[in-house]
C-alpha cells in the first residue's frame, strides 16, 4: 500500500505531465499567436486610444469646472466688496434706482444691532450668575446614613 506522500507525488507528476503536454499543443500556441495578434492590431490600438482620449478629456472638464467655481466665487466676492463701497458712499443719498435695496440693507442692519446687543447682555448675565452657585458638602457618613434610611422607609 502507498503513503498519502507517494500518491500526492504521483498526483502532482500526473498533473504536471498533463500541463506541459497542453502548454506545447498546437492548440495553445495557435490560440497565443491569435491573441498576439488582436493585441497588436489597429482596433486595440484605435480602442486604446480612444480610451486615453477621454480620460484626458474627463481630466480637463473636472479641472476647467474646479477652475470656473473657483473664479465664481472669487467674482462674488469683489460684487460684494462692490456693494459695500456703493452703499457706504451712497448711504445718505442712494439714487432712485437703490433706494429700495438701501433700505432693506438698513433694516437688517438695524435688526443684526438689536441682536448682537441682545446677545451681549445674555452673554454679560451668564459671567455675572457663574459665582453665584454654592455648593455644600457635608460629612460623607451622614449623607451614606440618611441615603439608607430613607431607602428603608425610616
Amino acid at each position: 500500500m502507498s503513503s498519502y506522500k507517494d500518491i500526492l507525488f504521483d498526483t502532482l507528476n500526473s498533473i504536471g505531465g498533463k500541463v506541459k503536454e497542453v502548454a506545447e499543443s498546437d492548440a495553445l500556441r495557435s490560440l497565443g499567436d491569435k491573441v498576439r495578434g488582436v493585441a497588436e492590431s489597429d482596433t486595440v490600438r484605435s480602442v486604446y486610444e480612444q480610451g486615453a482620449d477621454r480620460v484626458k478629456a474627463v481630466a480637463r472638464v473636472a479641472k476647467l469646472t474646479v477652475s470656473t467655481n473657483r473664479d465664481s466665487e472669487e467674482l462674488k466676492k469683489v460684487y460684494a466688496e462692490i456693494g459695500k463701497l456703493c452703499f457706504e458712499e451712497n448711504r445718505a443719498a442712494p439714487g432712485p434706482l437703490y433706494a429700495g435695496l438701501f433700505s432693506q440693507a438698513e433694516a437688517l442692519i438695524a435688526s443684526l444691532r438689536e441682536k448682537e446687543a441682545e446677545l451681549g447682555a445674555m452673554k454679560a448675565e451668564h459671567d455675572a450668575a457663574r459665582g453665584d452657585i454654592e455648593v455644600e458638602i457635608g460629612n460623607f457618613e451622614d449623607i451614606v446614613d440618611a441615603t439608607e434610611n430613607e431607602g428603608k422607609g425610616e
